[in-house]
């Protein structure tokens, strides 16, 4: 199993929702032209014009959406000359709620990887996506974090790392949320030490989900 060879990614810029919360124009989700359909640190997935489009804080859409904050909480958006503070919409049932039908697109960033948020097990974490590894693979330092009981697993599965050869413990994860995109009971290898820096998002999670690229652009959707 190598888990080495990574694809593409999106950055994350960091901007602080209070700063912005005195020039907003708030508006209600049902009344504004961009709606909210899922929210996370510094991150949103916003549905604009019928697309859903993931978006990091300072990131505009192909429409012509600008992210300019979010948290868990909210997300403000730039759209056609008016600011919108959004919430998650009706249809949603929380931060991390399965989104059915659905779809999320990922832009590349100048080293042409793909970077996303989400969360396994419910908390929150950074995917790097690589579809070169045949299972998501995660450092001890970030499962020990995760509250993931790795060390009473009795399986293993040697790995190939920048590092060299080495021996993960491999488990199951509750489950992967990738910016509303959830599946359930993904296998995972947990790599000792602090690579990978980010959760490479191998096929065991991609496998789930519905995966194409575009004129550089990867679309992950909801497998029904």
């Amino acid at each position: 199993m190598n888990l080495v060879g990574t694809k593409r990614s999106i950055p994350v810029a960091v901007v602080a929702l209070a700063l912005l919360a005195s020039t907003v124009a708030s508006s209600a989700s049902a009344n504004a032209p961009v709606e909210a359909v899922g929210l996370f640190k510094e991150r949103a997935m916003i549905r604009v014009m019928g697309v859903e489009r993931y978006l990091v804080v300072g990131q505009t859409s192909p429409e012509g959406a600008r992210l300019d904050a979010a948290s868990a909480d909210a997300a403000v958006v730039t759209y056609g000359g008016a600011t919108y503070r959004l919430t998650l919409s009706d249809r949603v049932g929380g931060t991390f709620a399965e989104l059915r039908d659905t779809s999320v697109s990922i832009m590349p960033d100048s080293l042409g990887q793909y970077r996303i948020g989400g969360a396994i097990n419910g908390r929150a974490v950074d995917f790097l996506i690589d579809t070169g590894a045949s299972v998501v693979a995660i450092s001890s330092v970030l499962a020990d974090r995760l509250g993931i009981a790795y060390r009473d697993s009795p399986d293993r599965a040697k790995v190939v790392t920048a590092q060299g050869e080495m021996q993960s413990y491999v488990v199951n994860l509750d489950s992967v949320n990738v910016a509303g995109l959830e599946t359930h009971q993904v296998r995972a290898a947990v790599i000792p030490g602090s690579y990978p820096v980010e959760v490479l998002l191998g096929m065991s999670y991609l496998r789930k989900v519905s995966m194409e690229e575009s004129a550089g652009v990867l679309r992950l959707k909801q497998k029904i």
